[in-house]
C-alpha cells in the first residue's frame, strides 16, 4: 500500500502541469492515455526559437535550455517508472515514425526496423538525398563531390513532401551530405602547401548562410531541408550525431539471427558512407556493434524498477544478474574495431580514422559535437548507478549532450534516475547477494576491466596512433602547455570521469583506475577453501583441484573468467620473520599504517561490509605481505635500516640475477647473526612498530583460470586447477644444502600431501576479471581447438561444461590437444573420457616422460592404450596437421574458420605454436611467409587467444647493457628488420609478438624503438602477470641507465636529458611516418603494398580509376614535413640545443676569445629558404591542386604522380634515419664522457669536469652541423623529382599536352616574361647560395648564434603567436579544433617547441652575465627594431666596400623550422647579417667579468689538453665507427639497387672518387673551423686560441690522407687535394675502449644513401689552395 501511495505521489508530480487542460470529471489516467495521441517532440517543441533568437545566445548553457526540462519530458512520457516510457514510446513511436527516438522493450534504443526509414524515404522526392549518399565515396574518389552536391535541386523538408516514417533517414543523409560538403570545403588541396598558382574553386549556386551559423556556405538545396526536418525531430540546432552515422545508418543482413541481439558486426553493413574507406565503415561499424550489445540493457532496468516498486528481492536478483552479463559482453564489441592490418573487415587504419574525425567535426562551435557519449549506454548507466559528480571535463560534456539527446532517451534516463534507484534500495535491503551483484555491475560497467575500462584503453590506442602521426590536433589536448601528449591527456580525462562513477562506491580514491589493476582493489569478495582434492593419480598431487566456498556472495562467472586470489604466507614465514625481529608478544598489536597498507586497511572493512575499520595487526601485514622472492627494493630496504653492516645483506645484492630466491625470513634469519646488537635493535625499534608496514609491502593477487561451469544462477562453489610451482633455495641461505620451497600462492593453495590441512578457515579475497580476448565464440557451432599443457587444461574444462550444457551434443566440434609428463598426471581422465564416448570431444595427448600412451579412436570413441614413444605436443599437432590447419584457416581461405585456445606455460606457447607451424607448412603452403599470412590473419580475427602464464624466473643482471642508440635503431619499419621496445630498464624483442597483439600491431609499432614505459604503465600492463610473463620470452637485455656524472656536473646531466629527448623525438616521428609510408609506397600503381599484401590495400585506385583520396593522403603527409620544416626536428629543440651547446664551447674559450662555432642554424634556414625548398613546396603545392578541380589533368599523371609519391617518401624516410642515426652518435658520446671520468687524465687537470663538458659539446655541435646539412640535401634531392614524367603514362602526349595546357591558363608559359628579381623575392634564395664555389658554408661567432636565438625569442614574444593549445572549454571546441587543417605542426611538436622556447628564454635569463661576458654585442635589452636597424646600416657600408655577401644567415623563426612563409622571406634576419659587419661594442661589454678561483692557462685551440684528449677520443671512436659504416654501406648498396639514383641523374655525379662533404657544386667544400677559404689562418686567430683550436679540430676530423695528397695543414700554398674526412653518419659507439659500457649500435644499411647524388656525398674535406 505504501508503495502504490509513493508512486501516486509521484504521478501527481508528474501530470501537474497539464491540470489546467485536463477536462473536470473524467479520470486523469485514462484520460492521459486515451487523448491525441502525439510525439514528445510534437507537443514540446512545436515553437523553436527562430535564427534570430538563437544568434543572441551567449552561453552553452543557454542554449542548452532550448531544449525541453526532462521533468516536462517525464510528464508527457506518462512519468515513472521507465516502463512507463518505454509502453508509451512502442505506442506511439510506429505512428510518429519515431520521432522521439527508438525505444522498446524488445530493441532498447536501437530500430526496430532498420529498413523502415530508408524505405519510406526512397519513396519520396529526398530520394535524390539518399542517391548521391550511394555514389558518395565515388565522387570523393574523383574530386567531385562539391559539384554533386551543389548540382542537387531544391526539396523542401515539409511534413507535405517528407513523411515522418523518413525522417530518421532524411536527417542522416542531409547531416553527412552537409558534413562532407564542409569538410572538402576546408580539405580541397589548400589547407597544406600552396603556391602562388594555387586558385579554389567554389560552386556558384544559392548558399544558406540565413539559416544559422552551421548552415553559413552550405548550399541551399540541402540546408534548408535539413534545417526543416532537424526542427521537426526536435533538434534546435542541426547537428549530426554519432549514432547518427552508425547505429541509425545500417543494413542488417539477417533480421532473424538475433542472437545475442541483431546489430553485430558480422551480421550489419553500412549504409551510407562519406569516403567509403576501411576505416569509417570498420570504425562506425564497431561503434554501433558497442552500442547495439546494450539492446536488452532498457529492459532489464526497467524490469529492475519493477522489482524495486514491489519489494521483490528475488526477481530484483534475477534482473540485476541478466544486466551484469549484458555489461560483461559489451567490451568485446570493442574488438570489432581493430588496428591490425591483417584482421580483414574489422581493420580501421588510424591515419584514415583522422579523415573521419575531421569530418565529423560539428558544423559550428555552438551545436553538440559528434561523441561516443551520445551512445544510450554511458548516460543511462550513469543514472542507473547514481552518479553524484560531473565536474570532470567528459563529466560536463556529458551533462551537456545529455540535453541534445532524443526524447525518449531523455525521458527513460530522468525516469531511472529520479525514481525508484536500484543501489539505494540494495543498500537498504542489506542482502549480500544484491549487494555482490551490484559490486560486479558497478565493475563490470565502469571499472577497470569492464567497459569503461576497454573503451578507454582502445581510445588510448588509437589516439596515441593517430597523435604520433601528427594528425590530431585537438582531443585531449586540455592540460599544461608543455605537459601531457594527446593521448595520454585523453586518458587521464577517462580516469577522472571513471573516479566520479566509482566514488559512490569505492569512495574518493587517491589513486588512478589502471594502478588498481593487478592489486588488491581488484579482490572484493571474501571466501574461504572448502576441498582440495586429486585431479590425477599422482601421489604428490602436483595438480590439485581447490574448491573455494562463494554462497551468497554475489559472484557471477563465465567460462574463460579467471579468479585473482590474495594468498597468504604460511605459518612458518611468519614464524622465521617474527623470531628474527621480537615480534613473537606482538603478534596481536595494532600497527599504524600509511599509504598502501592504508588503502588496503580501509578495503578490507569495504568488502566485510563493516561499518567501523579495524585496525591491522603484526599478524595481518606478515601474513598479506609480500615476504618471498627477496627483490632487489626489499633487499635494498633491509640493508638501509641495518646500515650496510650484514654480510648476509651485502651477499644477496651481490647477487647476479633478481629476485633472489629465498624468503625475508631467510634473510632476517641469517642478517641477525653477523648485524651488532645494537643496530639491529635501533633498526627494529619495538616501541614503535610503524617501520614494519615500510619494510613489508602488500601482496599482489594471483590470478587463475576458473575450472567449472554451472548454469545456477548464483554458483554457490567455483573450482581452480592449480598446480604448485617449485624452486630450489638460494646458495646463500641453503648452506650447501639441496632445499624446495613452493611458490607463495601455490604453495599455500596446494600444500605438499603430507599436510592433512585440506580444509582451510583463513579469509580468502577474491575477484572474478574476465579477459579481453579468451573467450568462446557467440556462434554455439563454430569449432574450437583447446591446446594446453598441464595445469593449462582448467580454463577449458569450464568451456567443454558450459558447451556441453547449452548445445548438448549437436553443437559445435571440440578437440582438445594436451601435453603432459606422464600418464599419472593426466588431468580430469575419467570425465574426459565420458566426452570422448559421446563423441561430444576428440581427446589427443602428447606424454614427454612415458611411453604408456593414448590414442584416440573415431571409430570406438574412446582413448586406446597404445605404446609411443615420448613425445611432446608440438609433435602430436604435426601428426594431427591436417585437422589443425583446415581449423587454423579463415573461411574465406577455405577452411572451418576454427577457433582456437592456449593455455599453458610460456615453453607450452612455444611448442604449440611450432607445431602449428608445421602442420600448415606441411598440409597448406609452400612456403613459410605464406604460413605467417594465415597464422596472423587468425590472430587478428581473434580466432587465436592465449592464456599463457609463467611463474616468474629470476632474470640475469649481469647482461652487457643496450644503450639508447642501440634501442633506437631498432624500429621494425624496414621489412625484415627487428622491432624492440623499451620497458622499465629492460628492452625486448617484440616483432614476432606483434601479429599477436590484441591490441593491433600499429600500437605496438608506434612504440618501437623508444623507452614506452610510461604507455606501458597507463595500459596497466605493468601489474598484468600474463603480459610479464610474454614479455620475459622476449627478453632482449637490460637497458643501459643514464650515466653517473660523479664530479656533480649537473650540466652534462640536462644535456643528457636534452639531447636523449631528442633521439626520441626523432625515432618517434621516424616511427610515425611508417603508418602511411607502405600505403602511399605501394608495389606498383596496380598493385598492393609489397611490404604487406594480405592487409594493405592499394589507396592509388578506386574502381580501377584514380582516387584523390590517395593524392589528399600524400598531399597532407607531405605538406605536414615541408610546411612546418620538420618542426620538431629542426625548430625550437634543435635551437635550444645549438644554444646550449655554443654557450659551452664560447665559455671554455673564455671572454675575448673569437671562438668560430658551426652555423647551424644558419645552414637550417638556408635549407628552408633556398629555391631547391621552394621547387618541393611548388611541386606539392602542384599535387594538391589534383584533390579538387584536377581531376581531368589527374588522368594524364597518375603514373607520375604515383612515382613522384613513392620516392617523395623513401626520401623522407632515408632523411630521418640518418637523422636517427647522427643523434644516435651523439647519445653513445655521453656514455664516452662518462667512462672518461675515472681516466688519469683527471688529476692532471683541475678543470677536468668543465673540459670534458666543452669536448662533448664541440662533438655535439658537430653532429648537429651535419644534421642541418643533411636538410638541404634532402630539400636538393627532393627537388629533382616531379610530378611530371610523360614517359612513365599511359599516354605521353596527351600528357605533354595537359601541362601545356595549364600552363597556360595559370600564365606560367610565359614565365620568361618575369623579373628575375621578383622570382627570387617569391621563390626564396637562389640555390647558389648555397651551393656556390664563392659561397661556402662557413662558421660564425657566439654573437651571431645569440643573435638568432635573440631572433627568434623576439618574434615568438613580439608577436605573441607561441602555438600552445589552450584548455578546450568545451567537447564542441575540441571537436571543432580537430576539423581544423592539419598542415602545419602537430600537436605534439607544437608542445614540445613550446617548452623549448621557454627553456631557451629561461637559459638566457639565467646565464645573461656570462652571455654579456662572452658576447661582443650591445648588451641587453635592445629592441628587435634597434638590433635591424643597426645590421640594415652596417650591411649597407659592407655593400659599399665591395664586401662579397653569402647566404642569410638568421632568418626568422618560421625559417628555421618552425613554418615556412615563403613569400616573406625577402627581407629578414639574414639580410641584414649578411655580410657579417658587427655590430658597435661599447667598452662595457668587452672583457671578463669573473674572478675565478683557479686561472686557467689556455692552450691554442681555446680548450685545455684535457679537453682536447677527450675530444680525441671521442673523433677516434667515431672514426672508427665511420669506417666501418662506409664498407658496409658500400656493400649494401650493391645489392639494394632501388637506393641508387634514377638512370637520368647519374650522369650528372662528378667523376672523382671522393666528393666533397657537403652540398658545394663544383665549388670548394667547408674549410676547418677556422681557416679561411684560401687556406691561411685568418688574422684574427692566426696566433690565437681559434687557430690552435681549428687545427686541432682539422686533424680529428680527417683520417690519415693518401700519400700522394698533403695534409691539409701541411702547408698554405700546396695544390688542392681532398682527404677523406670520418665525419659521415655513423652506427659505431663512441665508447672508445669501453665496451663492458653498453652494445656498440648496429650501422644502418641505407645511412648514406642520400649523399650520392651531384656532389653531395660525404667524402673528404679540399685541403688549402695553393
Amino acid at each position: 500500500m505504501r508503495v502504490r501511495l509513493e508512486a501516486i505521489a509521484e504521478w501527481d508530480l508528474e501530470v501537474a502541469p497539464f491540470q489546467a487542460m485536463i477536462p473536470r470529471g473524467v479520470d486523469v489516467g485514462e484520460w492521459l492515455r486515451m487523448r491525441e495521441r502525439k510525439a514528445i517532440n510534437q507537443l514540446l517543441y512545436a515553437n523553436i526559437p527562430s535564427v534570430e533568437e538563437i544568434g543572441m545566445v551567449k552561453t552553452q548553457a543557454e542554449l542548452d535550455a532550448f531544449n525541453a526540462h526532462e521533468q516536462d519530458l517525464l510528464a508527457v512520457a506518462l512519468g515513472a517508472p521507465a516502463r512507463q516510457v518505454m509502453l508509451r514510446a512502442e505506442e506511439i513511436g510506429p505512428k510518429t515514425g519515431w520521432l522521439d527516438g527508438y525505444l522498446s522493450a524488445e530493441h532498447g534504443f536501437c530500430p526496430p526496423d532498420y529498413e523502415e526509414a530508408a524505405g519510406a524515404l526512397a519513396k519520396t522526392p529526398g530520394r535524390i538525398w539518399s542517391d548521391l549518399m550511394d555514389r558518395m565515396p565515388g565522387c570523393v574518389a574523383r574530386g567531385r563531390a562539391l559539384e554533386s552536391v551543389a548540382a542537387l535541386p531544391l526539396i523542401e523538408g515539409t511534413k507535405e513532401v517528407i513523411p515522418d516514417q523518413a525522417l530518421w533517414a532524411a536527417i542522416v543523409a542531409l547531416g553527412m551530405l552537409c558534413s562532407i560538403y564542409r569538410y572538402e570545403l576546408k580539405n580541397d588541396g589548400t589547407e597544406g602547401i600552396t603556391s602562388a598558382r594555387t586558385k579554389k574553386k567554389r560552386p556558384n549556386v544559392p548558399m544558406g548562410d540565413d539559416l544559422g551559423e552551421e548552415l553559413v556556405g552550405i548550399p541551399r538545396c540541402i540546408a534548408l531541408p535539413y534545417y526543416q526536418i532537424s526542427r521537426r525531430m526536435g533538434r534546435t540546432l542541426p547537428h549530426l550525431t554519432f549514432p547518427d552515422q552508425s547505429s541509425y545508418n545500417l543494413k542488417v543482413k539477417d533480421p532473424t539471427s538475433n542472437y545475442p541481439y541483431v546489430a553485430r558486426f558480422d551480421n550489419i553493413d553500412l549504409r551510407w558512407s562519406s569516403f567509403g574507406e576501411k576505416a569509417e565503415i570498420a570504425f562506425l561499424k564497431g561503434c554501433a556493434d558497442t552500442s547495439a550489445s546494450f539492446q536488452h540493457g532498457p529492459d532489464a532496468i526497467a524490469a529492475c524498477q519493477e522489482h524495486v516498486m514491489t519489494k521483490n528481492v528475488e526477481g530484483l536478483l534475477r534482473e540485476m544478474i541478466r544486466l551484469k552479463e549484458i555489461l560483461e559482453r559489451m567490451p568485446n564489441a570493442f574488438h570489432s574495431i581493430n588496428v591490425n592490418p591483417n584482421s580483414g573487415e574489422n581493420y580501421v587504419p588510424v591515419h584514415q580514422w583522422v579523415r573521419w574525425a575531421k569530418f565529423s567535426a560539428p558544423l559550428s562551435r555552438r551545436c553538440p559535437a559528434s561523441s561516443g557519449l551520445q551512445f544510450p549506454p554511458y548516460l543511462v548507466m550513469d543514472a542507473f548507478l547514481g552518479r553524484k559528480k560531473y565536474s570532470s571535463f567528459l563529466g560536463n560534456e556529458g551533462v551537456h549532450l545529455r540535453a541534445w539527446l532524443p526524447s525518449n532517451l531523455r525521458a527513460f534516463i530522468a525516469a531511472i534516475e529520479y525514481h525508484y534507484r536500484i543501489p539505494e534500495f540494495v543498500q537498504q535491503s542489506g542482502d549480500p547477494r544484491l549487494m555482490g551483484v551490484l559490486d560486479g555491475i558497478v565493475e563490470a560497467y565502469t571499472g577497470e576491466r569492464g567497459f569503461m575500462g576497454a573503451h578507454r584503453y582502445k581510445v588510448f590506442g588509437i589516439l596515441e596512433i593517430a597523435a604520433k602521426t601528427g594528425r590530431t590536433e585537438t582531443n585531449g589536448l586540455s592540460g599544461a602547455a608543455d605537459g601531457a601528449r594527446p593521448w595520454e591527456e585523453t586518458h587521464r580525462q577517462f580516469s577522472d570521469a571513471m573516479k566520479e562513477r566509482l566514488e559512490p562506491y569505492r569512495g574518493s580514491l587517491k589513486v588512478e583506475p589502471h594502478q588498481m589493476r593487478g592489486t588488491f582493489e581488484e579482490c572484493r569478495y571474501v571466501t574461504r577453501i572448502l576441498n582440495r582434492s586429486h585431479v590425477d593419480s599422482d601421489v604428490t598431487r602436483s595438480i590439485a583441484l581447490v574448491t573455494l566456498d562463494i554462497q551468497d556472495t554475489g559472484i557471477t562467472f563465465m567460462p574463460g573468467d579467471r579468479l585473482a586470489v590474495m594468498p597468504l604466507n604460511s605459518w612458518e614465514e611468519c614464524a622465521k620473520v617474527a623470531a628474527a625481529l621480537g615480534l613473537e608478544t606482538h603478534i596481536d598489536d595494532p600497527v599504524d599504517v600509511s599509504g598502501t597498507w592504508s588503502r588496503f586497511e580501509h578495503h578490507l572493512t569495504s568488502v566485510r561490509r563493516a561499518t567501523t575499520p579495524k585496525k591491522l595487526t603484526v599478524a595481518d601485514i606478515l601474513r598479506r605481505g609480500h615476504l618471498a622472492p627477496i627483490t632487489k627494493e626489499l633487499a635494498l630496504k633491509v640493508h638501509s635500516m641495518l646500515a650496510a653492516s650484514s654480510n648476509t645483506v651485502l651477499q644477496v645484492l651481490a647477487t647476479d640475477e633478481w629476485p633472489v630466491r629465498g624468503s625475508l625470513g631467510d634473510l632476517l634469519q641469517d642478517a641477525l647473526v653477523d648485524t651488532p646488537a645494537h643496530v639491529w635493535d635501533k633498526a627494529f625499534n619495538l616501541n614503535n612498530l610503524s617501520w614494519l608496514a615500510d619494510l613489508v609491502p602488500v601482496e599482489v593477487p594471483r590470478t587463475y583460470s576458473i575450472a567449472s561451469y554451472t548454469d545456477e544462477l548464483l554458483p554457490s562453489t567455483v573450482d581452480l586447477a592449480i598446480s604448485r610451482a617449485e624452486y630450489k633455495l638460494c646458495s646463500t641461505f641453503s648452506k650447501g644444502e639441496d632445499i624446495d620451497r613452493a611458490g607463495v600462492s601455490s604453495g599455500f593453495f596446494n600444500p605438499h600431501p603430507p599436510s592433512d590441512d585440506m580444509v582451510s578457515d583463513d579469509e580468502i579475497l577474491v575477484g572474478v576479471s574476465r579477459p579481453m580476448a579468451f573467450q568462446l565464440p557467440l556462434d554455439h557451432m563454430a569449432p574450437c581447438a583447446f591446446f594446453a599443457g598441464g595445469s593449462g587444461i582448467a580454463p577449458f574444462r569450464s568451456f567443454w561444461q558450459y558447451r556441453l550444457s547449452t548445445s548438448g551434443l549437436s553443437g559445435g566440434k571440440n578437440h582438445l590437444y594436451l601435453g603432459v609428463q606422464s600418464r599419472e598426471k593426466f588431468c580430469f581422465e575419467d570425465e574426459l573420457r565420458e566426452y570422448v564416448n559421446a563423441d561430444f570431444m576428440e581427446v589427443h595427448v602428447a606424454f614427454s616422460r612415458d611411453t604408456r600412451g593414448l590414442a584416440y579412436d573415431p571409430h570406438s570413441r574412446d582413448l586406446v592404450e597404445k605404446h609411443i614413444p615420448p613425445r611432446y605436443i608440438d609433435t602430436l599437432i604435426v601428426e594431427q596437421g591436417a585437422t589443425i590447419s583446415e581449423l587454423v584457416m579463415s573461411k574465406k581461405q577455405g577452411g572451418l574458420g576454427g577457433y582456437l585456445y592456449v593455455c599453458g606455460s610460456t615453453a607450452v606457447f612455444d611448442s604449440v605454436m611450432n607445431g602449428i607451424r608445421k602442420a600448415i607448412y606441411t598440409h597448406c603452403t609452400a612456403t613459410m611467409e605464406n604460413v605467417d599470412l594465415i597464422v596472423n590473419r587468425a590472430f587478428a580475427e581473434r580466432r587465436f587467444m592465449l592464456d599463457v602464464f609463467m611463474t616468474p624466473k629470476p632474470l640475469p643482471c649481469n647482461l652487457p647493457t643496450i644503450p639508447l642508440s642501440q634501442l633506437a635503431q631498432h624500429t621494425g619499419h624496414r621489412p625484415g628488420s627487428r622491432m624492440w621496445i623499451g620497458v622499465h630498464g629492460s628492452v625486448y624483442d617484440v616483432t614476432d609478438f606483434c601479429p599477436m597483439h590484441p591490441g593491433g600491431t600499429q600500437i605496438v609499432k608506434s612504440n618501437a624503438g623508444v623507452d614506452c614505459s610510461k604507455s606501458f604503465d597507463n595500459l596497466a600492463h605493468t601489474n598484468n602477470p600474463e603480459v610479464a610473463s610474454l614479455l620475459t620470452k622476449y627478453f632482449v637485455g637490460h637497458l643501459t641507465p643514464k650515466p653517473d656524472y660523479q664530479g656533480g656536473e649537473e650540466q652534462i646531466s640536462a644535456l643528457y636529458d636534452r639531447w636523449a629527448a631528442y633521439l626520441r623525438t626523432t625515432v618517434e616521428t621516424l616511427v610515425a611516418h611508417q603508418v602511411e609510408m607502405h600505403e602511399i609506397q605501394g608495389a606498383s600503381l596496380s598493385a598492393n603494398s609489397a611490404y604487406n599484401p594480405g592487409g594493405i590495400t592499394n589507396i592509388w585506385l578506386r574502381e580501377n580509376l584514380p582516387s584523390t583520396i590517395a593524392i589528399r593522403t600524400f598531399y597532407t603527409y607531405q605538406s605536414r614535413l615541408l610546411q612546418g620544416g620538420f618542426t620538431a626536428l629542426f625548430g625550437a629543440k634543435l635551437q635550444e640545443l645549438v644554444l646550449k651547446l655554443s654557450f659551452s664551447v664560447a665559455n671554455a674559450g673564455g671572454a675575448g676569445t673569437n671562438i668560430q662555432l658551426p652555423d647551424v642554424l644558419g645552414a637550417v634556414a638556408r635549407a628552408n629558404t633556398s629555391s631547391d625548398a621552394v621547387a618541393c613546396m611548388n611541386e606539392v603545392a602542384l599535387v594538391g591542386q589534383f584533390v579538387h578541380g584536377g581531376a581531368d589533368d589527374l588522368r594524364f599523371q597518375e603514373r607520375g604522380l604515383f612515382a613522384y609519391a613513392a620516392k617523395s617518401v623513401e626520401l623522407d624516410i632515408e632523411l630521418l634515419e640518418d637523422l636517427r642515426q647522427e643523434i644516435g652518435t651523439g647519445m653513445d658520446a655521453f656514455d664516452s664522457i662518462a667512462s672518461a671520468y675515472n681516466s688519469t687524465d683527471r688529476t692532471q687537470d683541475p678543470d677536468f669536469e668543465a673540459n670534458r663538458l666543452a669536448a662533448l659539446s664541440t662533438f655535439l655541435l658537430q653532429i648537429l652541423e651535419r644534421i642541418s646539412r643533411r636538410l638541404g640535401i634532402f630539400y636538393a634531392q627532393l627537388a629533382q623529382c616531379s610530378v611530371y614524367n610523360p614517359e612513365l603514362e599511359r599516354n605521353p602526349a596527351r600528357t605533354r599536352w595537359a601541362l601545356v595546357r595549364r600552363c597556360i591558363r595559370d600564365g606560367s608559359l610565359f614565365v620568361m616574361a618575369h623579373k628575375a628579381a621578383t622570382e627570387v623575392l617569391v621563390a626564396g634564395h637562389q640555390s647558389s647560395y648555397y651551393m656556390s664555389r664563392a659561397n661556402p658554408n662557413q662558421n660564425v661567432d657566439f654573437d651571431s648564434v645569440m643573435s638568432q636565438v635573440r631572433a627568434t625569442l623576439g618574434s615568438a614574444q613580439t608577436e605573441m603567436q607561441l602555438p600552445v593549445p589552450q584548455q578546450p572549454i568545451t567537447l564542441n571546441a575540441v571537436h571543432q579544433a580537430r576539423g581544423r587543417s592539419s598542415g602545419d605542426a602537430s600537436a605534439v611538436a607544437t608542445r614540445d617547441n613550446a617548452g623549448a622556447l621557454k627553456a631557451m628564454n629561461s637559459f638566457v635569463e639565467k646565464n645573461s652575465k656570462a652571455i654579456r661576458r662572452l658576447s661582443r654585442m650591445p648588451p641587453m635589452p635592445l629592441s628587435f627594431e634597434e638590433i635591424q636597424r643597426s645590421a640594415l646600416l652596417n650591411g649597407t657600408a659592407a655593400s659599399h666596400t665591395g664586401l662579397h655577401t653569402p647566404p642569410a644567415e638568421h632568418e626568422t623563426m618560421t625559417a628555421m623550422g618552425l613554418g615556412i612563409k615563403g613569400q616573406d622571406m625577402g627581407m629578414g634576419m639574414g639580410t641584414m647579417m649578411a655580410g657579417r659587419p658587427r655590430l658597435p661594442t661599447p667598452p662595457s661589454s668587452r672583457g671578463s667579468s669573473r674572478s675565478p678561483s683557479r686561472v686557467r692557462q689556455p692552450s691554442a685551440t681555446g680548450m685545455s689538453a684535457s679537453a682536447e684528449m677527450l675530444l680525441s677520443k671521442l673523433h677516434q671512436s667515431r672514426a672508427r665507427g665511420a669506417s666501418l659504416h662506409s664498407r658496409h654501406n658500400s656493400s649494401a648498396s650493391a645489392t639494394q639497387p632501388h637506393h641508387q639514383l634514377q638512370p637520368q641523374y647519374q650522369h650528372q655525379l662528378p667523376q672523382q672518387q671522393h666528393m666533397p662533404y657537403y652540398p658545394v657544386v663544383g665549388g670548394i667544400p667547408t674549410p676547418p673551423l677556422g681557416v679561411s677559404a684560401g687556406g691561411s689562418l685568418s688574422p684574427k686567430s692566426s696566433n690565437g686560441v681559434h687557430a690552435a683550436m681549428s687545427s686541432m679540430m682539422g686533424h680529428l676530423n680527417t683520417r690519415r690522407p693518401r700519400s700522394d695528397v698533403p695534409a691539409a695543414n701541411a702547408s698554405t700554398h700546396l695544390p688542392v687535394g681532398r682527404v677523406r674526412s670520418t665525419s659521415r653518419s655513423s652506427a659505431g659507439s663512441v665508447a672508445g675502449g669501453q665496451p663492458s659500457r653498453g652494445h656498440a649500435s648496429v650501422p644502418s644499411t641505407n645511412s648514406l644513401r642520400a649523399f650520392k647524388l651531384q656532389g653531395l656525398v660525404e667524402g673528404g674535406r679540399f685541403a688549402p689552395a695553393s
